[in-house]
């Protein structure tokens, strides 16, 4: 039988992007990919990790070191390195004869050594991927011809030579996109039946590898860089669905390895197991205490754990906690598939079950189930149990008026002890240097909303290096001395925060805290909140009297103190998913400015946005990189497991470390401590009800 490998999932080309090997192509991955490509030949190393938060944008950060350039830090060659951002916007055409097609910006800000822009389709035809595209900046070489666009403007027929924010890296080169000459490019994947995924490419290869070597550089070896063929071509071999290993023939004369991995984090990676409550059926005495006691064991027993409960005509009000689930509509359908096989054992009648999950003490939200919608091999339809189900906000401790409170032994203690990683991105020297720590994770509670945490790290292994670049920064060092708390924080207090939380009023919750925040600030300050339950806004306001900590990270502090004070303004966009959030206020280094963040949230918990922040300083005291942004994105750990889990994995991503634009970091904050209980959230999360 011929066998032909289902999966056509695009893979990467040497610069990290969806595309041949040497070129785009129009497709990208699926919304919430994460993946690192790593690329080598005798003219270069291109590391690249691209996130695609949309099913229509791809965004890359990349590092690329030269073998034949010099950095002036060292004077060795092959020491040099440049770092910058991609981007592309697809779309994909619901007709299947009709092409995708793509719109591209790569190394758009900063020094521009790859700064190039395309438009490119790809069209799928049985076996075969097809690619075709036009290409302006470093896409041009020897087979180039007069821009197609000159008819928008005479401005559209030459290319700058640097772009008016040269030298401003991280500043959109703008006055650059889409001028001077153009050239095509193109070229086409043939899936190999019979191979179990593994992809023949082929392409026409336009560049001029010399231009690769920056601007004004005479150190660039042109027998490392000549060009024998404009053709290359290679193979892809998937790696398990996790990545890919890319061989290729590149420029007539060149070897070219490529190696990417990562996933697709919008669904479960390993498959989760169906939660099958265990109900012990115990000893029932006729009472109502009997029946909550029962109910206090069996829900703790499935790590639903009962905080109060109430029994009134025929409805039920149980008020748990429930860390380990993200999806409140699945916990509290288990939560009350529980307490109804509870309450039959005991000859109780129920008709409603009210669930109303808690976090530090503050009721979030509230869900009323009818019992008869509650069974194990539930086979009504969930548009039925949504009607009839009911969603509402938490009201404060409204939950301690109810008849059953189990005795809660205060002071209680949670700890754990782990190894975790620590890490410093986008040193001048290295993409990369990070550590091992062992870190002892402690969280007191005096009372259910007076939360102590605290972190303890002691460092096993790391590449830190005093060698590493320090700062030259005008501005107060509020955290370009990262690699200080780094290398001397061996033996640290990494967090010991005390937070005391509540909720005044229906819809507001408020915070003060207290202690060391972060490795590098400690002080105190507190939070308020506004987000009504049913609207897809939220207003909030912190402010915070902080001092900068010795670099061992102990008790002692050093002499630069400041207040620092954002209002934020939040809304999310409900067709999109797009959570767009503007913040006002003052920075650690003193500076006055906005913060404007966009993410965007799978249902299966993960997480990707970007941000950028602009501050009252200029791009000459800011240095390079002319005002701070990034990209982030987190992953819920359940994707890795067969168990339901709350905790999360984040990552973020600035170009480069600087002063300007800093805000302090601690935990507990508000939005996380509402997070995934708001209406939107639980009605778009239905797809979790019994799993």
């Amino acid at each position: 039988m011929d066998y032909v490998y289902k999966d056509r999932q695009a893979s990467y080309n040497s610069f990290g992007q969806v595309g041949l090997i040497q070129t785009p192509s129009a497709e990208s991955k699926s919304e919430g990919s994460v993946y690192l490509s790593l690329n080598k030949n005798d003219i270069w190393k291109i590391g690249t990790l691209t996130v695609s938060p949309f099913n229509w944008l791809e965004a890359s950060y990349f590092y690329y070191r030269p073998s034949d350039l010099t950095w002036t830090g060292t004077g060795k060659k092959g020491d040099y390195l440049d770092k910058g951002f991609n981007v592309k916007f697809s779309h994909s055409f619901k007709k299947s004869y009709l092409p995708s097609i793509a719109l591209g910006l790569d190394d758009f800000a900063g020094t521009g050594y790859f700064s190039r822009e395309y438009l490119v389709s790809t069209y799928n035809f049985k076996h075969f991927k097809f690619t075709s595209g036009i290409g302006w900046g470093k896409y041009t070489g020897e087979s180039s011809f007069s821009n197609p666009l000159s008819f928008l403007g005479d401005n559209f027929k030459q290319r700058p030579r640097s772009s008016s924010n040269y030298k401003k890296g991280g500043t959109p080169t703008y006055d650059k996109w889409f001028r001077g000459d153009a050239a095509y490019f193109g070229g086409f994947e043939w899936f190999i039946p019979k191979a179990r995924g593994l992809k023949f490419k082929l392409e026409y290869d336009p560049f001029n590898y010399l231009d690769f070597s920056g601007s004004n550089r005479t150190d660039a070896q042109e027998n490392l860089r000549v060009k024998d063929s404009k053709v290359n071509y290679g193979f892809s071999i998937p790696l398990n669905g996790f990545g890919n290993l890319d061989i290729s023939y590149i420029k007539g004369n060149t070897i070219n390895i490529g190696f990417s991995f990562g996933a697709t984090f919008n669904k479960n990676l390993v498959k989760s197991s169906k939660i099958e409550p265990t109900i012990k059926k115990n000893r029932k005495s006729g009472t109502r205490l009997s029946f909550y006691e029962d109910l206090l064991i069996n829900m703790n027993s499935n790590s639903f754990f009962l905080q109060t409960a109430s029994l009134d005509n025929k409805t039920l009000e149980v008020a748990m906690a429930v860390p380990q689930h993200r999806n409140h509509i699945r916990s509290g359908s288990y939560a009350g598939y529980i307490a109804k096989e509870v309450a039959t054992n005991h000859d109780v009648e129920l008709s409603k079950i009210k669930i109303t999950h808690l976090n530090a003490g503050i009721e979030l939200n509230s869900i009323s189930l009818r019992t008869k919608h509650l069974n194990a091999n539930n086979d009504h339809q969930i548009e039925l149990i949504k009607h009839y189900s009911k969603l509402d906000s938490g009201n404060g401790d409204n939950y301690l008026k109810n008849e059953f409170k189990p005795e809660l032994i205060l002071p209680a203690v949670f700890s754990s002890t782990r190894p975790t990683i620590i890490n410093h991105i986008g040193a001048p020297e290295q993409f990369y240097f990070g550590g091992i720590v062992l870190q002892n994770a402690t969280e007191i509670l005096f009372k259910r909303n007076l939360i102590l945490t605290s972190e303890i790290n002691i460092t096993l292994a790391d590449n830190f290096r005093e060698t590493i670049s320090g700062s030259n920064s005008l501005l107060p060092h509020v955290r370009t001395d990262i690699l200080a708390y780094l290398i001397q924080g061996d033996r640290a207090i990494g967090r010991m925060q005390l937070d005391y939380i509540w909720s005044p009023k229906k819809n507001i919750y408020a915070k003060l805290s207290g202690g060391l925040f972060e490795k590098m600030y400690g002080g105190i300050g507190g939070e308020i909140l506004y987000k009504p339950f049913k609207h897809n806004i939220y207003v909030g306001f912190d402010a915070f009297f902080v001092k900068k900590r010795e670099f061992n990270q102990r008790l002692k502090f050093l002499d630069y103190s400041t207040v620092t004070s954002h209002l934020s303004l939040n809304y999310l966009f409900p067709k999109s998913g797009i959570d767009a959030k503007i913040s006002f206020g003052r920075y650690l280094a003193k500076d006055l400015g906005y913060t404007l963040d966009l993410s965007r949230t799978t249902q299966d918990g993960f997480k990707a946005g970007i941000y950028f922040t602009r501050t009252n300083i200029s791009a000459e005291q800011f240095g390079e990189g002319s005002f701070d942004k990034g990209f982030y994105f987190q992953i819920p750990f359940d994707l890795f497991s067969k168990k339901h889990s709350g905790k999360f994995t984040n990552f973020k991503l600035s170009p480069l470390t600087r002063d300007g634009g800093q805000k302090l970091t601690y935990s507990k904050d508000l939005i996380g401590l509402i997070n995934n209980s708001t209406y939107y959230e639980l009605n778009n999360n239905w797809n979790g009800f019994f799993n």
